[in-house]
């Protein structure tokens, strides 16, 4: 199996941020591009469809309770445009059984408590970019 840094090196991961939190989705971007990815963010979902569509990103990042589109239904659009071949990871506060299992219903490959620390972070991108099928909804 290929690793993430020979998968990097190979061609750079382009990875999108999403959240309404300017703040938020900057400073996970900035992380992001750190840790060697092509990295850009976005705070207004009314656009990421267009957004996805010029970037096309390996992997979003969204966040679940943004206003007018939540994240959830962001994931919906995305996946029947994109299909299976983009990365979803939900980064959310919520942590509950059920908002776990609407994430899986809504098609995230991970869900991802805020704040995210490195560790995590790593351990999420290694397994949704390198291997979706080991990648559990968190």
């Amino acid at each position: 199996m290929m690793s993430l840094m020979s998968l990097s090196k190979a061609r750079k991961l382009k990875i999108l941020v999403v959240d309404d939190l300017p703040d938020a989705a900057e400073s996970l971007a900035f992380l992001l591009a750190e840790m060697g990815y092509e990295a850009e963010f976005e705070i207004r979902p009314e656009t990421v469809l267009e957004r996805a569509r010029r970037l096309k990103p390996d992997a979003i990042f969204l966040d679940l309770g943004m206003p007018d589109i939540d994240g959830f239904r962001l994931a919906k659009l995305l996946r029947s445009e994109f299909g299976e071949s983009l990365r979803l990871v939900a980064i959310t506060g919520y942590g509950a059984d059920e908002d776990r299992k609407r994430t899986r219903e809504a098609g995230f490959d991970a869900h991802v408590l805020k704040p995210i620390d490195l560790p995590l972070l790593e351990s999420i991108l290694a397994t949704v970019l390198l291997d979706p099928r080991l990648a559990p909804l968190r």
